[in-house]
């Protein structure tokens, strides 16, 4: 096949993978995703995206060697750094979650989702006050981000600073967190 013969039929995979993902198809999407990535092993956006199909079944372990793959590759990818990190935190991987964390604010400090994913992070250590830290340096960020103000009212419930934790969860819902 040629190059551009290649292209086609990797885009092709591609393509009925990210339909079957619609559907939710999560074993389809990720046999189709693993045909392209036969054809073009450094595509981190296929990397990527098996790995969030494998997260959806809870197949974390192999989700994270697929951010891994894509890493090798595009070590500055902060999306990928945030994925593999909230699939390390979903493994109970916490302190390797973030350090994931951690690499993507050292590329960009200005990136809210990754502050707001070490607060979740923090959380679930129950090191609640770094927590807020990090829901308020990501809402600082980006004032809109209803995760940060949601998570950062959970967390500030559990430290029954119930006025403020009010606050932040009525903000969160009048920015559509459900």
């Amino acid at each position: 096949m040629s190059h551009s013969e290649d292209a086609r039929v990797v885009w092709g995979w591609k393509e009925e993978g990210d339909e079957l993902l619609e559907r939710e198809d999560f074993e389809g999407a990720i046999e189709c995703y693993s045909k392209a990535l036969d054809l073009f092993p450094r595509d981190r956006d296929l990397w990527n995206i098996k790995g969030l199909a494998l997260s959806e079944l809870e197949r974390y372990d192999e989700a994270i060697k697929c951010y891994d793959a894509a890493l090798e590759h595009y070590p500055r990818d902060i999306r990928i750094w945030n994925n593999k990190g909230v699939d390390l935190d979903n493994a109970g991987e916490h302190i390797e979650a973030i350090r994931c964390f951690d690499i993507a604010i050292d590329i960009d400090p200005q990136d809210a989702g990754s502050w707001c994913n070490k607060g979740v992070t923090f959380g679930q250590l129950g090191w609640l006050e770094e927590a807020i830290e990090c829901f308020e340096t990501a809402i600082d960020i980006n004032s809109n981000l209803a995760s940060a103000w949601h998570n950062k009212g959970v967390i500030l419930l559990k430290l029954n600073r119930d006025n403020e934790a009010e606050t932040a969860l009525d903000r969160a819902k009048k920015l559509g967190f459900s």
